[in-house]
């Protein structure tokens, strides 16, 4: 139910033909997903969004979010979206990925492929949240989109382990089309 109102708001929100950054500013920041405004909850959603447009295979933010809520929303976005729900996303829409829970298998496998999606808890226990983006491999290391909420841009790191650590990596989803 609440999906189809969001839907409907989220529609009417001009974002632009660009990759999403800094969920928590402009336009962006107010969109909708269950009950809360996607600069609080909307990393998954918006990884996702990220990472078909990577890949050129764009959908707008609005139908990724009334898709993934009736079956991925964790307490009513209350806490997003569950990571592992995107597994079904990707299956569903026929996006080839990998999908890993183990950091340093993913660090590996990563290495040899150009997109990933990635959840990781913000601090070494969850009591600070988690947060979820699209991350690719460029020549001067690893760019993250969305990497904040008041990051505008992609940030630039020298190597995945700049950015981030076995302690705090939940699952990764490696794009392998």
């Amino acid at each position: 139910m609440i999906e189809k109102f969001n839907f409907k708001k989220n529609k009417s929100i001009e974002l632009g033909d660009i990759l999403l950054n800094g969920q928590g500013v402009g336009r962006l920041a107010t969109c909708r997903y269950g009950f809360f405004p996607m600069s609080y909850n909307g990393c998954e959603i918006i990884a996702v969004y990220n990472l078909r447009k990577l890949l050129g295979i764009a959908r707008p933010l609005s139908e990724i979010a009334k898709e993934i809520y009736p079956y991925g929303n964790s307490f009513s976005g209350l806490f997003g979206t569950w990571p592992s729900a995107l597994r079904r996303y990707f299956r569903e829409n026929g996006i080839q990925v990998t999908e890993l829970t183990d950091y340093e298998e993913f660090r590996e496998f990563f290495k040899g492929k150009k997109y990933a999606v990635i959840s990781f808890w913000n601090a070494r226990h969850i009591f600070k949240g988690l947060h979820t983006v699209a991350i690719e491999n460029v020549p001067e290391g690893v760019k993250v989109y969305n990497r904040s909420n008041k990051t505008e841009i992609p940030v630039i790191y020298t190597d995945i382990d700049d950015y981030m650590d076995s302690g705090r990596f939940i699952r990764g989803y490696i794009a392998v089309s």
